[in-house]
């Protein structure tokens, strides 16, 4: 009786393990679309939350989804695209993917970040996703200074994220 007993428990084992497995498997790391990481992957620097938002010259990273916390990398990634500068008369300059830029904005008291316009100097060879990077920064409403950069949000779930240059 008592070897019958072991073998029923030694195979209910082995049944709950097989059944576990496909379970265990589910919890694994999806794998991401080429370009893109997750956010977490971004080092935190607590520096980067005291830079102050006028003045520093800023370094799009990617394009963040913050429904999924995914940050879609910037391309062509190189030491002269995508960044930006706002200076302190309401102008901003900057470079997207192949061009210089321009533009104006206005910040509140409230901590609000409206961006009047911004523009490329020419539509010449814009690369990648420097169309799209000039759309979103004419729809930015908010900004945020944290540990991992500055974030400029464009969508109630969607934003930038910058890097001091």
């Amino acid at each position: 009786m008592k070897r019958f007993i072991v073998f029923k428990s030694r195979w209910m084992v082995l049944v709950g393990m097989v059944f576990l497995l496909p379970v265990l498997g589910g919890c694994q790391d999806e794998e991401l679309p080429e370009g893109e990481i997750r956010l977490s992957e971004i080092q935190d620097n607590p520096d980067y939350a005291s830079l102050p938002f006028v003045g520093t010259q800023w370094k799009l990273i990617g394009f963040v989804d913050g429904r999924r916390e995914r940050l879609r990398l910037a391309e062509p990634d190189g030491e002269s695209t995508y960044f930006l500068k706002f200076n302190g008369n309401g102008e901003i300059s900057g470079r997207t993917s192949t061009n210089s830029a321009y533009g104006r904005y206005l910040l509140g008291s409230d901590g609000l970040l409206e961006i009047l316009t911004f523009t490329n100097t020419t539509e010449l060879n814009e690369l990648f996703g420097g169309g799209y990077y000039i759309a979103s920064l004419n729809d930015v409403f908010s900004f945020a200074l944290s540990p991992k950069g500055l974030t400029l949000y464009y969508d109630s779930e969607k934003s930038m994220l910058f890097q001091p240059q």
